[in-house]
């Protein structure tokens, strides 16, 4: 089994686990889903893919410092590399 990959890869380096909602098949790193959590609450109407390819690294890092912590539902995937 591969590791899980971030799915917004290319949107800014992933940082921190990869982590799963729920029994969701979407997996996000922790960067990512506290800028997710950011812009739900603070950009009504555009599109998260658009957001981020619009910022720079100190934007990133301003949002991230205003971002809420990661949220309870989501939980760190554990994976098994394959055995060879």
């Amino acid at each position: 089994m591969k590791s899980p990959e971030c799915d917004l890869k290319g949107h800014g380096p992933c940082r921190g686990p990869i982590c799963q909602r729920g029994i969701s098949l979407n997996h996000l790193c922790d960067l990512h889903i506290r800028l997710q959590s950011y812009w739900t609450g603070h950009n009504p109407g555009k599109k998260l893919n658009d957001w981020l390819d619009g910022l720079g690294n100190a934007q990133i890092e301003d949002a991230l410092s205003k971002a809420p912590a990661r949220g309870k539902y989501w939980q760190e995937v554990a994976w098994q590399p394959d055995e060879e």
